[in-house]
């Protein structure tokens, strides 16, 4: 328990000090909090410190101990009395007791009776802490179940659930503080949330609390409402309209109070009037239909539903050819071939007259991403293919993506794919090299030429001389006459003639060969052979 105040009162100085200063009272969690000598001073002290103990003289010159003791009631302080006094003021000591003193000392008393008094006091005061502490428990648990009964019962009759949430009666019995007639819902959406690549802050919790709160003082300045948390970044309001309110206008006043209060952004969907309770699901449901449009936008806009209801539907045209450009693009692993097709395709969606249905377009791009990912499934590993389908389930989380989130995803996801095939192409064109340099070695007898060892391997000409060159630095020919030399210089250490060595690694002319074997070993086959030799 936190340390006691108290307060020592007498006219007689030697009575208050022997009080205060004979006990040691910081000992026993009890504090002097000050001491007076008449009752005007006393009320002074009382007034000014509202101590939890007062020991008075009951008799105090200028206003007594009784005096005292009614005003600090009539002023709602809890403080609780102990009398001191002679056996003269008996009559004055009755009185005390019947207006709630809580003992009565006589003259002379001793230290052990003051302190004993005192820890009574201290006793009774710490049960009744725990009482009041339980009382409030109980209070805040009783409000907290009231509002949990109502914000369940909101969010049932915003979702249409059956059972007990569309009984009319228990509108009135959980003292719902609305109109159950002329009710409307807003759908509330914190902006930036859903963009692809987002990263959650550390006010990721914190935000929508103060979005919430901000709402609802602004609806609540013109109008009744109820403002429910859905979830992480989604609100639902339930307000009060009628033929006075502007509802565009005080849309307006919401989004623009939580920009400069908050410095976020919001997106609100707008329903339509409900007349009752039990229509409150279908002006959710229009005022999430409303909020679907935010899809086209980058957030902090107004969505209502009865604007939108009018407009004729449109169906967006898909560009095959386009494509079959990208799956082609994707085989070769062309990054930035990519890209640009996924522009030409989500620029012809967007530059489409109107606005078709959030949820039809959300379609379209779900089967673009997954049309991808087929793209690449023949041609990658079952490890690489796990990878890929774990990035396509972050997708199916991130339903609120934007058209432009969309286009990021889609994007990243070619860009994975790109990059799994390039690897895919450097490790065949590496396997690919890797086989010819084997065939190679085993035909140096033959006329090996850049057709028949680009045949060997299933390669163009062309791209099979560019990639053994990047491969081994070397162009085809070099690499050959290298492996040749090498084989001369084991046969003629061998004692093979050099004849002989010409048939052997394919050379028809022997001066061409000597030539060639002096260019690479800077002397003749007959020189070298001599060297070795001759030791």
């Amino acid at each position: 328990m936190e340390q006691l105040t108290m307060c020592v009162m007498d006219d007689i100085q030697a009575v208050v000090k022997g009080i205060t200063s004979t006990i040691p009272w910081e000992e026993h969690e009890v504090r002097i909090v000050g001491t007076a000598n008449n009752g005007e001073q006393g009320w002074s002290l009382l007034a000014e410190q509202q101590p939890d103990i007062v020991i008075t003289d009951i008799k105090m010159p200028r206003l007594s101990g009784l005096e005292l003791m009614k005003r600090a009631m009539d002023a709602g302080l809890r403080s609780k009395f102990i009398f001191i006094s002679g056996y003269s003021d008996f009559q004055y000591a009755q009185e005390a007791i019947k207006l709630g003193a809580f003992d009565y000392l006589l003259k002379p008393f001793t230290p052990e009776e003051i302190l004993g008094a005192v820890l009574k006091v201290r006793q009774v005061i710490e049960s009744e802490q725990a009482k009041s502490q339980q009382l409030q428990k109980l209070k805040q648990k009783a409000v907290s179940s009231s509002e949990y009964e109502r914000h369940s019962y909101l969010l049932g009759l915003l979702r249409h659930e059956i059972g007990g949430y569309l009984n009319e009666s228990r509108w009135d019995e959980l003292d719902i503080e609305l109109d159950s007639s002329n009710l409307n819902v807003l759908v509330i959406e914190v902006d930036g949330y859903t963009r692809y690549g987002s990263t959650m802050h550390l006010d990721a919790e914190i935000v929508p609390f103060a979005v919430q709160n901000i709402v609802s003082e602004t609806l609540n300045r013109y109008t009744r409402s109820v403002v429910l948390r859905e979830n992480r970044y989604r609100l639902a309001a339930i307000f009060n309209t009628s033929d006075q309110i502007d509802v565009s206008d005080l849309m307006e006043q919401c989004r623009h109070n939580v920009e400069q209060y908050s410095k976020k952004t919001i997106s609100i969907g707008v329903g339509t009037i409900a007349r009752r309770p039990q229509e409150i699901w279908i002006s959710y449901a229009n005022a999430d239909k409303a909020i679907s449009y935010r899809f086209y936008s980058e957030g902090n806009c107004i969505f209502q539903y009865a604007e939108l209801e009018n407009q004729d539907a449109v169906a967006p045209v898909y560009p095959l050819e386009k494509e079959k450009e990208l799956f082609y693009a994707l085989k070769c692993g062309n990054e930035s071939s990519c890209h640009r097709i996924i522009d030409d395709i989500l620029e012809v969606w967007q530059n489409a007259k109107g606005f078709p249905e959030p949820l039809t377009m959300i379609r379209l791009l779900s089967g673009l991403a997954f049309a991808i990912y087929r793209a690449f499934c023949d041609e990658i590993t079952e490890e690489e293919r796990l990878r890929l389908e774990a990035d396509l389930t972050v997708l199916e989380a991130m339903r609120s993506l934007t058209f432009d989130g969309w286009g990021a995803y889609i994007k990243h996801f070619s860009s994975m794919g790109c990059e799994i095939m390039d690897k895919k192409r450097l490790t065949d064109v590496k396997q690919a090299i890797s086989k010819s340099q084997e065939f190679i070695s085993m035909n140096l007898s033959e006329n090996l030429t850049l057709q028949t060892c680009a045949q060997s391997v299933h390669l163009s000409p062309s791209y099979f001389a560019n990639a053994f060159k990047k491969e081994t630095g070397m162009t085809l020919i070099q690499y050959i006459t290298k492996l040749r030399m090498e084989k001369a210089k084991e046969l003629l250490v061998a004692g093979v003639q050099v004849q002989e060595i010409c048939q052997m690694l394919g050379y028809e002319d022997r001066p061409y060969f000597s030539g060639l074997f002096k260019k690479y070993c800077g002397m003749t086959p007959t020189h070298f052979r001599q060297m070795y030799e001759n030791g």
